[in-house]
């Protein structure tokens, strides 16, 4: 993104990645084993205890610790004066071809870079995520691999705030209801980006069509109606009700 905002001309927050090798080589031992063994007999088993077991996983990967050199070079990275970031997943087993993964996973918003034991409780949160009931489910029911060969990238950006007008759009190159290559298809929501990567609130986003070509026709197919957009604001981000009649 960062490339691209250079050459096209607009801004993207500067951030910094985790690459996958860390969490490989961090989530480990016994106790992950253990916790891991026990999800994949209960997921091919049909258990019950499944979630009860995905939350048992997810509290052993939280327990786990991330490199101080790793802390310290995200933080180190950023740009000068970050009080606030958002740290995202990024996971090798999403965004497939069959396999989508949105909103699988967890990101943490709000985090106080400068606090290192929040921001490794951030990334922790964040690897933990492969272990929602939703992501095992959906690896599950995609004959993906629980553990073996899966790994979770963390993505560490400013928090990115417009005092009350910011926007967040997820775009897919082309419009997949209509299989047409030649647009771009968007939705997009008023405030930050959770509210639509989450899955998770009720309502619907804005959904537009861009044709990719000039003159660039934009063709709106549907308003949104998320009450809610969540803000940025010091202490983490807050849901503020949307006026909609204000949105133009």
């Amino acid at each position: 993104l960062e490339s691209i905002a250079d050459k096209a001309g607009f801004k993207a927050p500067k951030g910094q990645a985790v690459p996958f090798g860390v969490m490989t080589t961090s989530v480990k031992g016994e106790g992950v084993d253990a916790a891991v063994k026990a999800l994949q007999e209960a997921l091919d088993s049909g258990s019950a205890d499944i979630a009860k077991l995905a939350e048992a996983a997810r509290a052993t990967v939280e327990k786990c610790s991330v490199p101080k050199k790793v802390l310290e070079d995200l933080l180190a990275g950023l740009p000068e004066g970050t009080d606030r970031v958002a740290v995202r997943s990024s996971a090798n087993s999403e965004d497939l071809e069959g396999v989508s993964g949105a909103g699988l996973h967890d990101s943490v918003l709000g985090v106080d870079p400068k606090d290192k034991a929040a921001l490794e409780r951030a990334v922790l949160k964040v690897w933990s995520s492969m272990f929602t009931l939703r992501a095992v489910q959906s690896r599950h029911a995609a004959g993906m691999p629980l553990f073996k060969g899966v790994a979770m990238g963390v993505l560490v950006q400013p928090m990115v705030s417009l005092e009350g007008r910011a926007y967040a759009f997820i775009a897919f190159s082309k419009h997949v209801v209509e299989q047409d290559t030649t647009s771009v298809y968007v939705e997009m929501c008023v405030g930050l980006g959770e509210t639509l990567a989450s899955a998770d609130q009720p309502g619907t986003p804005y959904r537009l069509v861009v044709k990719k070509e000039a003159p660039n026709g934009v063709k709106l197919l549907s308003l949104a109606s998320f009450s809610y957009g969540l803000q940025d604001a010091a202490g983490g981000p807050v849901a503020v009700r949307v006026d909609y009649s204000k949105e133009k």
